[in-house]
C-alpha cells in the first residue's frame, strides 16, 4: 500500500480517528452517524475545546469561522489538507478558541454527497465518497491509464481481495444498469450506481449481486450491493472501480478512494435491512440468481396479488412449457378475448403473461396488437403480417380478469401460446449487450441434415437462467422453408420463413442443460444474437401498449445517425424506468435495412437487431436498456421505424 494511504492508527486525535472509521463504514451524516460518533469518542477526546462537524464544512471553513489558521487546526488534530471530514463527528480546536456556531442553513442530516470535495496537493477532488467501495482487507495502487489488451487503457482502480468480500455503495443513489457475466464480456457481473448529481460509479467482476437488488433499486452509502469475484476478463478476484463525475468521462479514482481508504476495515457497516447478505460459496457459480437446475423451475400454482396493473414498473416471470390458449381465425377490426389464467402453472391472479404469436393466412398486409381487455385497441402493434407468409413474434401483455385481448387490422389465423406468467417467485429479464452466438456466414449454410448446436456456455447461460430472448436473422435462403429451434434431443419449435434475401424475427425460449439445436429445411445462413437473459430479479412489467415513436408521422426516415426516442415518463411509463420491452417495427423502402435499438450514450453494436428485405414491414419484441430514460435508433440504410412500449420498469 502506498505511504500516502490514510490509516486510522496514524491519527493521534481520537475524533479524527472516529471520523475515518465512520467514513469507511459509510456512516458519514445524519443522526445515526452522529450518535455512533459521539458514543465512542466523547470520553476519549483529550482536547478541551471541541467542534461538531456539519455538512458543508472543510478544514479551511472551520478555521475561518474559528478565527484560527488551518495550520493550527491541522496540528491539534494531527491532520493534513487531505484528511477527510464527516458530518456528525467532532474535531478539536486549540485551547482558548471560541467555538463557532455551526451553520444552521445546512442541517447535519444533509447527505454526505452534498459536501464539497476534499482537497489534495494537486487540487480539489472531483468527487467525495461517503463510503469505501468494499470490505477489507484489500490492496490497491494507482494503475490509471495502464495499458490493457486490445489497445485499451485502464480507467479505474483495482482492489485486490478475496472472493466473497462485501462490495458497498459509495454514495446514496440508484442502481441504473447491470450486466450478467457471459462469454466475451470484459466486465463480467457489473453494477452502475448513479448519484443524484448524475455522477456514476462502475463496479466490475463481481462474483454475485446482493439479493433483492435490481436495476432501479435505491441504495444508501455503505449498503452491500455485491461480492468480490473474478467474472469477465479477470485473472484473479478483485473489484474494478470507476468514477464518472456528473456522468462524464472516467477520472483517476486513486486519490478519491484514498481519501476514505477502508482497506483495513473488515467490519461491515450496519445495513438498511438490519442483516448482512450471505456471501456466495467459493465453489458456486457467479450469478445474481438461485442455482440452476437441469429442468425448468416448478411452476407457480398459488394465486398472487393483483398488483402493479397500472404499469408503474417491475415484475418477475415464471416460465412454463409453452401452452396453446388459442388457435382461431380473427376478423379485421374485431377484438378477440383470450383466457390465460386457467393453464397449469399459471397463477390464477397473475397480472401479466409473455406470449408467443404465430399468424398465418393473412388476408392482406397488416398488423396485430395484443392488449389488456379493459380498454379499446391502442395505437400500437405487436406483430406485422403479410398475405401468404407466416409471421411469428412475442408479446408482453397485462392480464385483466384472467384474460388478454388481440385485435388485427386484417383477417388472419392466429395461434397464441403462453410462455411465462408474472409470479412472485419468478425471474426478471436483463437486457444485455447484443451477443452473437451463431453466424453461419463464416462457415457453411444450414440445410437438411445440418444441425447447429449451441451449448449453455455458448449461449451465455448463467446460474438461475430460465430463458433467453434472441433475434434470429435469416440470410440468402434458397427458397421458402422452415427453421426448427428447441432443446437438443427434444421436439423443436418450427418457424416458417420466406424466400426473402434477408428477414428476421425475435423469440424467447427456455433453456436447459441440453442447449439449443437449430436445423433448416432448405439451405440458408442463420444469425442468432442474444439480447435478453431471463434471470435475477430486475424486469420491466407490462404497461398498456403505447406508441412513443413513428418516423412516418413527419420526423422522416431513420438512417445511420441515431435518433433518440424518449421512453421513461411518457404516458403511464414510470419516470425512473431504466429498462423497457419494446415492439420495434422496421418499414423498409427500396433497400434492405437492419434496425439497431440501443441505450443512448452507447454504440449500435450493443443493441437489438431487426432486419428486413426491401419493401417489407417486420416487427420484433425485445427488451432494451434505456440511457437517460431513452432508447436510440439507427439503421443501416434509410427506413421508417415505429417504436411501441409493451413493458417498462
Amino acid at each position: 500500500m502506498s505511504s500516502a494511504v490514510h490509516r486510522c492508527r496514524a491519527f493521534t486525535a481520537a475524533a479524527v480517528c472516529a471520523a475515518a472509521v465512520l467514513g469507511s463504514l459509510g456512516l458519514t451524516s445524519g443522526p445515526a452517524a452522529a450518535q455512533m460518533a459521539d458514543a465512542p469518542t466523547r470520553g476519549k477526546l483529550t482536547c478541551a475545546t471541541q467542534y461538531p462537524v456539519v455538512a458543508g464544512d472543510s478544514w479551511y471553513r472551520i478555521a475561518k469561522k474559528a478565527g484560527i489558521t488551518t495550520k493550527a487546526l491541522y496540528a491539534v488534530n494531527a491532520a493534513t489538507a487531505v484528511t477527510p471530514l464527516y458530518a456528525g463527528t467532532t474535531i478539536c480546536l486549540p485551547d482558548g478558541t471560541v467555538v463557532p456556531t455551526p451553520a444552521t442553513t445546512t442541517p447535519a442530516t444533509t447527505p454526505a454527497t452534498t459536501t464539497p470535495a476534499t482537497t489534495t496537493p494537486s487540487g480539489p477532488l472531483p468527487v467525495q465518497l461517503a463510503s469505501f467501495p468494499m470490505q477489507g482487507p484489500c490492496w490497491f495502487s494507482d494503475t490509471w491509464q495502464a495499458p490493457r489488451g486490445g489497445g485499451r487503457r485502464h480507467e479505474g482502480v483495482d482492489f485486490i481481495a478475496k472472493s466473497g468480500q462485501f462490495i458497498y455503495a459509495v454514495q446514496d443513489g440508484t442502481l441504473t444498469k447491470q450486466t450478467l457475466d457471459r462469454p466475451g464480456l470484459l466486465s463480467g457481473n457489473a453494477w452502475w450506481l448513479t448519484a443524484a448529481d448524475g455522477t456514476y460509479f462502475f463496479y466490475a467482476h463481481l462474483s454475485a449481486f446482493a439479493p433483492g437488488l435490481n436495476v432501479g433499486s435505491r441504495v444508501v452509502a455503505g449498503q452491500v450491493i455485491g461480492f468480490v469475484g473474478k467474472t469477465g476478463n479477470a485473472g484473479g478476484p478483485h473489484l474494478h472501480f470507476e468514477v464518472h463525475p456528473r456522468g462524464g468521462a472516467a477520472v483517476n479514482p486513486t486519490s478519491i478512494v484514498k481519501a476514505v481508504d477502508g482497506c483495513r476495515t473488515t467490519t461491515p457497516p450496519p445495513q438498511p435491512s438490519g442483516t448482512l447478505p450471505t456471501p456466495p460459496a467459493a465453489s458456486s457459480p457467479s450469478s445474481p440468481a438461485p442455482p440452476a437446475t437441469t429442468a425448468p423451475a416448478a411452476p407457480v400454482t398459488a394465486p398472487i396479488a393483483n398488483t402493479n396493473n397500472s404499469g408503474t414498473g417491475g415484475g418477475r416471470w415464471q416460465f412454463i412449457a409453452p401452452k396453446s390458449v388459442a388457435d382461431a381465425t380473427l376478423s379485421a377490426g374485431v377484438t378477440r378475448t383470450i383466457t390465460v389464467n386457467k393453464l397449469a402453472g399459471v397463477p390464477v391472479g397473475t397480472t401479466g403473461v409473455l406470449l408467443r404469436l404465430t399468424a398465418r393466412s393473412a388476408g392482406s398486409s397488416g398488423y396485430l396488437v395484443t392488449h389488456p381487455c379493459d380498454a379499446p385497441p391502442p395505437v400500437a402493434s405487436t406483430l406485422s403480417v403479410r398475405a401468404g407468409v407466416t409471421s411469428v413474434g412475442s408479446a408482453m401483455v397485462e392480464v385483466i380478469g384472467g384474460t388478454v385481448c388481440a385485435t388485427a387490422s386484417t383477417s388472419m389465423r392466429l395461434k397464441v401460446e403462453v410462455l411465462a406468467s408474472r409470479a412472485t417467485n419468478g425471474v426478471g429479464v436483463q437486457p444485455v449487450t447484443a451477443t452473437r452466438v451463431l453466424d453461419t456466414r463464416s462457415s457453411t449454410q444450414l440445410g437438411p441434415g445440418v444441425t447447429a448446436t449451441l451449448t449453455p456456455a455458448q449461449l451465455g447461460v448463467v446460474s438461475g437462467t430460465q430463458a433467453l430472448t434472441a433475434t434470429v436473422t435469416i440470410v440468402d435462403p434458397t427458397g421458402s422453408g422452415i427453421v426448427s429451434m428447441g432443446f437438443c434431443g427434444q421436439g423443436p419449435w418450427t418457424v416458417p420463413v420466406s424466400a426473402d434475401r434477408i428477414s428476421s424475427f425475435a423469440m424467447t425460449m427456455r433453456v436447459s442443460s441440453a442447449g439449443w439445436c437449430l436445423t433448416t429445411s432448405v439451405p440458408m445462413h442463420v444469425i442468432v444474437d442474444i439480447v435478453g437473459v431471463w434471470a435475477g430479479t430486475g424486469s420491466p412489467g407490462p404497461v398498456d401498449p403505447l406508441r412513443v415513436f413513428d418516423s412516418r408521422s413527419g420526423s422522416g426516415a431513420i438512417g445511420a445517425t441515431a435518433r433518440q426516442v424518449q421512453v421513461a415518463g411518457v404516458g403511464p411509463i414510470p419516470q425512473g424506468a431504466t429498462t423497457a420491452m419494446l415492439s420495434i417495427t422496421a418499414v423498409t423502402n427500396g433497400a434492405a435495412a437492419s434496425v439497431y435499438a440501443f441505450p443512448c450514450g452507447e454504440g449500435p453494436s450493443t443493441g437489438s437487431v431487426v432486419a428486413a428485405s426491401p419493401n417489407r414491414a417486420t416487427t420484433a419484441v425485445v427488451p432494451v436498456r434505456l440511457g437517460g430514460g431513452a432508447v436510440c435508433i439507427s439503421t443501416t440504410s434509410s427506413a421508417d421505424v415505429v417504436v411501441d412500449v409493451l413493458g417498462a420498469g
